[in-house]
C-alpha cells in the first residue's frame, strides 16, 4: 500500500517549520548535519525534489505543496518562495531571495485592493543550471532560461533568455555567457 503525499507532508512540515528550520547554516559547525535534515524533510515536502539539494536555514515555502527542486539545486538562507515554482537541476540560490507566484486582484479603484482577493497564480520556473543572486526577486510568471545568472538585487520582471546575464532593478540584460 502506497502513503499519500499529504499524510507524509504533514510530520515532515512540522518538523520543519519547529526543528530543522531553526538548524545552523551550512557553514557553521553542525551545518553539513543541518543541511542533511532539511533535505531529507524537503524529500517529504516538496511536489518533488531531487538529490542531494540544499535547503538552507530560515528557508521558507509553506507545506511545501506547489514547489519543485531539482537535483543538486538550493534554497538559500532566509529564502520565500510562494509557488507554484519549478526549480531545475544545478540551480545555486544566494540568500534572502524571493520568488513568487501568487497575485493579487487590483482591478476596482472602489474597493481597497486587500479586499478584491488574488488572481489565479502564475508558475515560475527556474531552469537547470542557474545562479541567483543574493536579495533577487522574481515576480509571477517568469522563466529564468538554462545558463543564465541573475545579479544580486535584481527584480525580475520579465523573462530571462537561457545563457543571459541579467541585472537591475527591473533585470536588464548586461551580457551573453555564450
Amino acid at each position: 500500500m502506497r502513503i499519500s503525499r499529504a499524510f507524509t507532508r504533514t510530520p515532515a512540515a512540522l518538523a520543519y517549520w519547529l526543528l530543522a528550520r531553526h538548524l545552523p547554516w551550512s557553514p557553521r559547525p553542525g551545518g553539513a548535519i543541518a543541511r542533511r535534515v532539511r533535505g531529507g524533510l524537503a524529500q517529504r515536502m516538496l511536489d518533488r525534489c531531487g538529490q542531494d539539494v540544499n535547503v538552507e536555514r530560515g528557508a521558507w515555502f509553506g507545506s511545501g505543496h506547489g514547489i519543485e527542486l531539482g537535483d543538486r539545486s538550493a534554497i538559500g538562507l532566509d529564502c520565500l518562495l510562494i509557488g507554484p515554482v519549478t526549480i531545475g537541476s544545478d540551480v545555486m540560490m544566494g540568500p534572502r531571495c524571493t520568488i513568487l507566484a501568487s497575485r493579487h486582484e487590483t482591478a476596482s479603484v472602489d474597493r481597497p485592493m486587500a479586499d478584491q482577493g488574488f488572481l489565479p497564480d502564475l508558475r515560475v520556473t527556474i531552469e537547470d543550471d542557474v545562479w541567483i543572486g543574493a536579495n533577487t526577486t522574481i515576480l509571477p510568471g517568469r522563466v529564468i532560461g538554462r545558463g543564465s545568472i541573475v545579479g544580486a538585487g535584481s527584480v525580475v520582471t520579465k523573462d530571462v533568455p537561457p545563457w543571459t546575464v541579467v541585472g537591475g532593478n527591473p533585470a536588464r540584460p548586461i551580457a551573453s555567457r555564450r
